[in-house]
Order: structure tokens, then C-alpha cells, then sequence
């Protein structure tokens, strides 16, 4: 919907870039508003912008009025009952989640009823490929936990799903990925509000919180031992450099093999405190060669092949603002394809390392 500035909120989620005066976009689309960036679209005098239906926390997002995209009028937002999107099924299991996380730091124990309940609307709506590549744009620097421990989850499920597990197994594995940071609950000191990096005795109780994880779930019925192993281990490594008991490839889990490539790379295209979000693409790439030896291989191939699906003729945007056509495919470098630019020039991205692809244009 495209509303007038005065009815932006904090929460607001950006359907369209923003351009103003250049043409880079000023705020790109998916950008979850806050009130610094009102401050900004106020500043270089925009009038209106494109916003989703859904606020960040799920609700719907009811303004005054909307601008008539023929005449450009205001009228008002008549409700309407609209089918749910797997994005808004996201969002509301993301604000449950929380809900959930703040009992458990106020010593309340974890139930299987209450965490399947989350769960299992994501498991029966199954994502495109474009909805798994938009998860990350959600995630606020606030609630990242709550976004990212959701968001692992449905990532873990799906490539669970890839690599042939019964749908009972996909479900312990969904649960495992939504619990994997359920110990972040029991630290000693806000975690959350870190606004920088953390000192050396905060890190080294953070990397208990897969132990606290598992003692919080270890006697509660509902959740099989294949699970609870999926979030003791999922910050182990496979050559063992992991934590917190520093296993290797022989001992590790399927299901932490899993979940350790959901979780690097929800973190890793996410806005945190102290780290800008990356590009999906570049992420999937650094897993393939930063992550060798670290990460189960023919998982990452599993995972690449279920988020990229960059055929010839799609249309994307890279990090420089170039807008181009792929015309071949690198089967060995997916997210590294060679692509036509709108000036008919042409450029082979594994020859240009600096240059990656920022999103598909649909």
C-alpha cells in the first residue's frame, strides 16, 4: 500500500526502494522502519512510500488512509480479510516466540505443547523460495534472537526436508532449530542489549548456552534425544573448533550438522548491533569457502540448492546499483553467474570478487 509519510510507524515495512535525488536508493525495500528513518525520508522531503500490509510484529498495519495509485488521492483503508502468507506466519510465530523466551527468563519451564504450537503452522505452509530469501530482511536489531531463533528453525526444517528425512524427524529437527538458542534465556547478564562486542568472560558464558539449552529441555517430554543433541552441538564445528565440548565430524549430530548452516547464515545476513547484514549471496558463497572444513559440505550443497534458483533471464540487482539479466549459469559458483547489464555491457562474477548480487527482482 502507498501512504503518506505522517502515517509511517516505527515497525513499517518498506514494499518498494526509496529513491530520492540519485539512483541508488535511499532506504531499499524490505527495510524494517524505525524512527531514524523517518527522521531521514522526512529530511530529503519524501512525501510517500510503499509499505506492507503486516507490521514487523505480525500485526496488521491500518493508517488513516492510503493513496489511490490512479488519481493519487487518499482514501480510506477499508478492512479486508486476507489469506496469510507464509511471511505473516512468520511474523506472528516470531512475537509467540518471544512471548515464550521472556517466561523462560523469568524461570518458567519450557513446554512441547506451547513450542509445537509455533512450530507447526510453519511446518503445514511450506515457503517459496523467495519468502526463505526475505526472512533475514525482518530481523530488528531489538528482537534478532526471537527473528533468528524462528527463522533457523524453518531453514533447518527445510533442509531437513531436502535430504530425505520422514516428517517426524523434519519436526523434532524444525524443534531442535527453534530451541537451538533457548539457553540464551538462563545468562546471567542482557545479552540483548549489547550494543558492541562482547568482553571475554561474557563470551565465554555465552558459549554455554547450548549446555543450558539441553538441561532445559533433557526432561521434558516431547522432545527425542536426536534433538536434544541437534542444540547441545549446533555451535560444534566438524574439524572440532566448535563449542562447547569441541566434538568433531565423528561425533556430531545430523541434526546440529543442520542447524549450525541455518544459524550461520541467518546471523550472518542479519542487521545486528555491531555487524551490517550481508547479502544472501555472498553468505551462501562464504559458507562454500570461508565455512571449508568447518561445515558439513554436501549440506551446504543441499542448502545452496534449495535458496538459489537464478535461471537464465532473471533479473537482479547488485551491491553497485548495476540492474542486469543472467545469461549463463556457473554450476560450480551459483551465486556467481555471468550476467548481461542494462548498457548491454557484459560481467563473469567469479572474475570480479567485489561485485556480488544483492537481490533477484521479481
Amino acid at each position: 500500500m502507498n501512504i503518506k509519510i505522517n502515517f509511517l510507524l516505527p515497525g513499517c515495512i518498506l514494499a518498494q526502494d526509496v529513491f530520492k535525488l540519485s539512483n541508488s536508493p535511499l532506504i531499499k525495500k524490505k527495510t524494517v522502519i524505525t524512527p531514524h528513518h523517518i527522521e531521514i525520508l522526512k529530511l530529503f522531503l519524501v512525501k510517500d512510500v510503499h509499505v506492507e500490509p503486516k507490521l514487523v510484529n505480525g500485526k496488521t498495519f491500518m493508517p488513516k488512509d492510503i493513496i489511490n495509485e490512479k488519481n493519487n488521492v487518499q482514501k480510506p483503508l477499508v478492512k479486508k480479510r486476507e489469506n496469510k502468507t507464509f511471511i505473516d506466519l512468520y511474523l506472528k510465530a516470531v512475537q509467540q516466540y518471544k512471548k515464550l523466551f521472556t517466561n523462560w527468563q523469568g524461570g518458567t519451564k519450557v513446554e512441547a505443547f506451547s513450542v509445537r504450537k509455533i512450530f507447526l503452522p510453519l511446518f503445514e505452509t511450506e515457503p517459496s523460495k523467495e519468502e526463505l530469501m526475505q526472512l533475514h530482511h525482518y530481523s530488528t536489531k531489538n528482537d534478532y534472537i526471537y527473528y533468528h531463533s524462528v527463522a533457523v528453525s524453518i531453514l533447518s526444517y527445510m533442509i531437513g526436508k531436502r535430504t530425505g528425512l520422514e516428517n517426524a524427524e523434519v519436526i523434532q529437527l524444525g524443534l531442535a532449530g527453534l530451541l537451538s538458542d533457548a539457553g540464551m534465556s538462563k545468562l546471567s547478564f542482557n545479552v540483548f542489549d549489547q550494543q558492541s562486542q562482547l568482553t571475554s568472560t561474557q563470551y565465554e558464558e555465552v558459549k554455554k548456552h547450548p549446555i543450558f539449552g539441553y538441561r532445559m529441555l533433557e526432561d521434558v517430554p516431547g522432545f527425542r534425544k536426536e534433538a536434544l543433541l541437534g542444540i547441545l552441538q549446533h555451535h560444534e564445528r566438524e574439524d572440532g573448533t566448535g563449542y562447547p565440548i569441541q566434538v568433531n565430524s565423528k561425533k556430531l549430530h545430523l541434526y546440529a550438522k543442520i542447524i549450525a548452516i541455518a544459524d550461520v547464515y541467518h546471523a550472518m545476513t542479519s542487521e545486528r548491533y555491531y555487524r551490517k547484514k550481508q547479502s544472501p549471496y555472498k553468505v551462501i558463497a562464504s559458507l562454500k569457502i570461508d565455512q571449508f572444513g568447518r561445515l558439513d559440505h554436501n549440506l551446504i550443497e543441499t542448502f545452496t540448492h534449495m535458496m538459489i534458483d537464478l535461471s537464465i533471464g532473471s533479473k537482479v540487482r547488485l551491491n553497485n546499483n548495476q540492474i542486469g539479466e543472467v545469461i549463463f549459469q556457473q554450476v560450480k559458483y551459483p551465486t556467481r553467474p555471468i550476467i548481461k547489464l542494462d548498457d548491454d555491457s557484459h560481467i563473469d562474477l567469479t572474475k570480479h570478487v567485489d561485485i556480488v548480487i544483492e537481490e533477484e527482482l521479481i
